[in-house]
């Protein structure tokens, strides 16, 4: 495996939305439960799709020790609000990786944009005091995913709007009528029908965004 799993979607809080027309209304509507409410079957009837805001965590695999009591100290903070994340199994792995998934140590999938705030400023204070080294802009600018993501305060976190698991489509849940689109890792988020959608998001987080040189 190359990644230790901390929680599974299957238990967890994050809205799965499914598109199917409607013959009443005669247009296409959107149904959405949590994952932890869907079955095995009704995933196998339909098309369920799963996205959002991810956070990437990116090091140098010098200081894969270091971030590992760094990640169990985050884990007792975070443990309670079940949020769902991965992280590189071993340092080896974590230097394999390749095209858009290398640098990428840690994937946290957020259920709300709220989270970003909050899980940044912890990451920033538990990787400043392992005295781990923020990867440079220069070598995030090699990394064919990361250099497309959105740099956040502190220079370890990346943030994307992206699919997170079932499927690799998106919906845009600002227009029912539009069909699924692809999941484009080239762009940091979506473009929506109605871009106000993703905007007001963005807002809960924009000052942490840094500037892209």
């Amino acid at each position: 495996m190359s990644w230790h799993v901390i929680r599974s979607f299957g238990d967890s809080g994050h809205q799965a939305y499914m598109r199917f027309w409607d013959p009443e209304s005669s247009s296409f509507r959107f149904r959405t439960l949590t994952c932890a409410e869907l079955t095995r079957e009704m995933r196998k009837t339909d098309r369920w799709y799963v996205a959002g805001w991810k956070i990437h965590l990116s090091i140098y695999p010098a200081d894969y020790a270091k971030a590992l009591p760094a990640l169990r100290l985050f884990e007792d903070r975070v443990e309670s609000a079940g949020l769902v994340y991965k992280y590189a199994a071993s340092r080896g792995l974590y230097e394999g990786f390749e095209g858009e998934v290398k640098g990428k140590f840690v994937t946290i999938y957020c259920q709300t944009p709220d989270e970003i705030p909050p899980v940044i400023h912890l990451i920033n204070q538990l990787f400043t005091q392992e005295g781990i080294t923020p990867v440079a802009r220069s070598k995030i600018d090699e990394l064919e995913g990361l250099r497309h993501e959105l740099p956040l305060l502190g220079g370890y976190g990346f943030v994307r709007y992206g699919a997170f698991c079932y499927t690799n489509g998106l919906l845009d849940l600002s227009d029912p009528s539009r069909a699924p689109m692809r999941d484009n890792r080239h762009l940091p988020f979506p473009r929506f029908r109605d871009p106000a959608r993703l905007a007001k998001e963005i807002d809960l987080f924009n000052d942490l965004i840094l500037p892209i040189r």
